[in-house]
């Protein structure tokens, strides 16, 4: 399978299958087309957010060795404090939700280590991603009908209502597992949990009682008629904790369980409608969290959560059908980052363009500013290769004549030392021996000069090319290119050629800037892997067969310019013959890129 990827994560979808694809995309495309009209987030639009740190407790009894949340570390972290649906007052009945940025003590905000997104609640209402977007697409006569069959459902739908004095004041919970992998290679599904530092706020603290079947739409709901708060009081008060001596404090909880071996019982326990038995597998406490800096509302609008963002020790449950209990958090991410692309105006890559226009809701995209990119590129001026008198002089009469003239000069150097040596081993021994037994000699010696004398002479004429710069295809750099394409095309044909799937052929790679892994494994025999070797990397175990090419460069006619583009092929990756790859190709570690087949550019082969 050969798939575009011009986003990090965008394997996501290749994992799904076509009905969770069909699923998630009618419902990415709603939500983008929200966002778009709204410009500003569909959910937790108003709220309040400040920065702090996080500080892990020094013992914490029970709790495995893990590199992340390991006892008496630090971080720096982000919190956001928002509500669901209510964007005008903050009176109004609603889930509040509490999203937490942990970023390395070593890195900027820019390089976050984790983000969690909790809400008030330790249920949801939707266990899959197909059946939040039921749930949305139904009326108020299906959805009660729904929870007279699973009465859980209703109870999470009341639970998750708060009536906030404080956005500091209550419990939020993040409903969905994550994967923990410990040092000793045990791993467990983890749920966390924030609450206040100060144990009098209880998790029922500002509970609302069930006055029916199911919540009206919280945005709807009227604040009762004798508060008089102002509209935004949950953020001045969240402004004036973080100021106060005693700052905002939280701690942070876990709740873990092992991971169960049978499919069926891991969807039970993934399943986030149903919280886990707390008498059981019992919230306990990490570490503390204190917010000692206030945001301003621009920089609280501009941040980004993003659920998919994990690290090996602490992973998102990957899910293929939209059924999967997993799929909700799996599925939000791709949907979470479509519309933080909207809501910031930046450039939507093409794949998830695609994934939006295979849709069965189509979405107005002129806001976008890949769409106004796209409509510029269609009225900018044609391209032309026009090129003034002298190149076009130099082009048919010198170039040609130094592509002949300095391969043959640099063989003919290769050739005299080792034929002047043989000659002279042949005229002077006292056994005089005929000279046809010395030619295999003189031949692998020159042909090794040769291959030094190329690699010399790339250094020389082309320096190392880097990934993303572009040329201009007349330009001095890309004669000096063709220069020696013409050498390494005669030293192949003299000798190279003979040494595919060796380590000498290795060897020349690697003296020419290519990353190989010659000695763990690797197979190559073609000269199709050095027309750009400094831009080629293949790993242990890999394999590229006979007269497959890896092109690291392309000329794609935007203002008469070459690209250059890095291929790579993972561990144990296969490049079958006379299969072509263009640049910023990678075959996934395992992956196979079958014979006679075409990886365009920026492709990713499993």
């Amino acid at each position: 399978m050969v798939k575009n990827t011009q986003h990090l994560f965008n394997d996501r979808i290749e994992e799904m299958d076509m009905k969770y694809r069909k699923v998630l995309g009618n419902l990415a495309a709603s939500l983008a087309g929200s966002t778009l009209k709204l410009r500003a987030r569909y959910f937790h639009r108003i709220g309040a957010a400040g920065k702090g740190c996080l500080k892990l407790y020094d013992h914490i009894p029970g709790f495995p060795d893990h590199k992340i949340f390991s006892p008496g570390k630090s971080y720096s972290v982000m919190i956001r404090h928002s509500n669901c649906l209510s964007s005008d007052d903050d009176a109004r009945l609603d889930p509040r939700g509490a999203a937490i940025r942990i970023i390395s003590g070593n890195s900027d905000e820019k390089s976050p280590l984790l983000d969690l997104t909790l809400k008030t609640g330790n249920a949801f209402h939707a266990r899959s991603i197909g059946d939040f977007t039921a749930w949305l697409a139904c009326g108020d006569a299906a959805r009660e009908e729904q929870v007279k069959h699973a009465p859980h459902i209703r109870d999470a739908m009341w639970s998750s209502l708060r009536r906030a004095d404080s956005y500091a004041e209550l419990h939020y919970y993040s409903n969905i597992c994550r994967l923990f992998r410990f040092s000793d290679g045990q791993e467990m599904y983890v749920k966390f949990k924030l609450r206040p530092f100060d144990k009098k706020f209880n998790e029922d603290t500002g509970k609302v009682e069930p006055r029916g079947i199911l919540p009206p739409e919280t945005g709807a709901i009227p604040r009762d008629e004798s508060d008089t708060r102002p509209l935004r009081f949950l953020a001045d008060d969240f402004q004036r904790r973080v100021y106060s001596p005693d700052r905002v404090r939280y701690v942070l909880q876990l709740q873990t369980q092992p991971v169960p071996e049978d499919e069926t019982t891991r969807e039970i326990v993934l399943d986030c409608t149903k919280p886990w038995d707390e008498a059981e597998f019992p919230h306990f406490d990490i570490g503390e969290i204190t917010i000692d800096q206030l945001l301003t509302e621009e920089e609280s609008e501009g941040l980004e959560f993003n659920p998919f963002l994990r690290c090996p020790e602490v992973d998102v449950i990957r899910a293929s059908s939209c059924n999967q209990s997993a799929s909700l958090d799996h599925g939000r991410s791709v949907v979470y980052e479509i519309c933080q692309h909207m809501r910031n105006r930046k450039p939507l890559p093409e794949a998830w363009r695609t994934f939006l226009d295979q849709s069965d809701v189509k979405v107005d995209l002129s806001g976008c500013p890949m769409a106004a990119k796209l409509e510029t590129n269609n009225a900018a001026k044609e391209v032309t290769l026009a090129r003034p008198w002298n190149v076009t002089i130099w082009l048919t009469t010198a170039q040609p004549f130094l592509q002949i003239f300095m391969p043959y000069f640099l063989m003919g150097l290769a050739i005299f030392a080792p034929m002047n040596f043989i000659i002279y081993l042949n005229n002077n021994s006292s056994n005089k021996t005929q000279l046809y037994y010395l030619l295999p000699v003189f031949w692998l010696c020159s042909g090794i000069l040769a291959s030094l004398l190329c690699a010399s002479s790339k250094w020389i004429l082309v320096g190392k090319k880097i990934d993303g710069t572009t040329e201009p295809i007349w330009s001095v750099g890309i004669f000096m290119d063709t220069m020696w394409q013409a050498i390494r095309t005669l030293v192949e044909d003299y000798f190279v050629e003979m040494m595919g799937g060796s380590f000498l052929f290795y060897i020349w790679m690697k003296l020419m800037g290519s990353k190989v892994s010659w000695d763990r494994g690797v197979y190559v025999d073609t000269m199709g892997a050095v027309l750009n070797p400094d831009l080629i990397e293949i790993q242990e175990y890999a394999s590229v067969e006979r007269e497959a090419l890896l092109f690291g460069h392309i000329y794609e006619g935007e203002d008469g310019k070459v690209k250059y583009g890095k291929i790579t092929v993972g561990k144990s990756g296969f490049v079958g013959s006379r299969a072509v790859a263009m640049p910023r190709v990678t075959v996934a570690s395992e992956g196979s890129l079958t014979a006679l087949s075409l990886a365009m550019k920026e492709e990713f082969v499993n």
